[in-house]
């Protein structure tokens, strides 16, 4: 079994053991009928089976492994804590200096890539990703990616001195619903969307399904 499918089971077991009415309260999400939650991340709604962990689009399309991975773990993990309204950045997360490299030129080198030049398309591509504009940086958002996990770009336009850059951070309670592996895979989930969207003129284009 590939990798992906020994995690997508391990995570699917761990679901059908917690008992529903805690997932739902401790990680924010909604219940949509007797076995099913509902789960919104980065503007887009998916329904989850808490009996065998199954992840649909609010369509009915089947969503890939890798998402549906980091949704199953967001669930489990979710302790409840409340936002503690402080920025971290990613290196500052337990092991976050291990994770750098799949981090910085796959998210922030193609955010850079994408928006340096054009800062205000930021606003844009974020709307329909659950974002909203925030007074940080020359231009900056902020994304409710999943219910309690708010995700914020922040770009720098650059002058003669400087190069434009890109930063992105996270609420310091961050720590109470995913691992850092799966904080990177948000991020990634997150910058395709705002690509995405920029690129096509759609707002919150977000990648979700699988053929």
């Amino acid at each position: 079994m590939p990798t992906y499918g020994v995690a997508l089971e391990r995570w699917a077991n761990e679901l059908s053991r917690r008992d529903l009415d805690e997932l739902v309260e401790w990680s924010g999400a909604d219940r949509a009928g007797p076995d099913r939650i509902r789960l919104r991340c980065l503007g887009q709604d998916y329904e989850i089976d808490h009996r065998d962990g199954r992840v649909w689009t609010a369509s009915g399309q089947p969503v890939e492994e890798t998402l549906a991975i980091m949704l199953l773990l967001y669930l489990t993990e979710a302790d409840g804590r409340p936002l503690q309204d402080r920025w971290v950045a990613f290196e500052q997360l337990p092991g976050g200096a291990g994770y750098s490299s799949a981090f910085r030129r796959p998210v922030l080198g193609s955010l850079l890539r994408t928006f340096g030049p054009r800062p205000e398309a930021l606003f844009e591509a974020a709307a329909g990703l659950d974002g909203s504009s925030i007074d940080m940086g020359d231009a900056a958002v902020v994304l409710a990616a999943l219910p309690r996990v708010p995700v914020a770009i922040v770009l720098w336009g650059g002058d003669e001195e400087f190069a434009p850059s890109v930063s992105v951070a996270f609420d310091a309670s961050i720590e109470g619903y995913l691992d850092t592996e799966a904080v990177t895979a948000l991020a990634h989930f997150a910058s395709r969307g705002l690509i995405e969207a920029a690129e096509t003129g759609r707002a919150g284009a977000t990648p979700t399904t699988r053929d």
